[in-house]
């Protein structure tokens, strides 16, 4: 008995190889596996954004993040204000961050601020923005961590805020206090 063959399409051959966390050596020979991909990887993206295939857009993703493909910021900033229902965030913010997107600061600050009220009590996406805006490290990005260290959000996210910024100390905290 012979099977019939199935027909793969370019990403699905290209997705079919990432698995987990990719090295920037993986992705590199990812890349030199599949010449030219490189260059559509953002539309795949989108595509796959488009059509809410939420795993394909993290693989992807994963895959973009090491090799620095141009547009991916952009992309996944524009995933991650859409809002979009069944979206891991946190794995969109953590590469923004390793990509340091100076861009993105806005749309992070934002996924924190609508996700305070659903994360609690560890605030886990918090927690990666804080994260991302520190890699990113632009003045309007500790800025936003300044922001987050203010009274008006949780104590457990102004606890990363302010290790972040180096200034648990001044403002009081002992990290027996907040962290339990």
């Amino acid at each position: 008995m012979t099977l019939p063959m199935v027909e793969w399409s370019e990403v699905d051959l290209v997705e079919s190889l990432v698995n987990g966390f990719l090295t920037e050596r993986d992705a590199r020979s990812i890349a030199e596996r599949h010449p030219g991909h490189c260059s559509v990887i953002v539309s795949w993206i989108r595509e796959a954004a488009y059509a809410g295939n939420w795993a394909r857009v993290e693989k992807l993703a994963n895959l973009a993040a090491p090799l620095r493909v141009e547009g991916l910021g952009e992309v996944l900033q524009e995933i991650l204000d859409s809002g979009a229902a069944g979206l891991n965030k946190e794995d969109l913010v953590d590469i923004l961050g390793e990509i340091q997107e100076v861009g993105a600061v806005a749309s992070l600050f934002r996924a924190a601020e609508g996700s305070v009220s659903q994360d609690a009590p560890a605030y886990w996406l918090c927690q990666k923005v804080i994260s991302s805006l520190g890699e990113i490290g632009t003045p309007e990005a500790l800025e936003c961590i300044r922001r987050m260290a203010g009274r008006s959000w949780p104590d457990a996210i102004r606890w990363h805020a302010a290790v972040e910024l180096g200034i648990e100390n001044e403002l009081g905290f002992g990290e027996g206090q907040t962290l339990g």
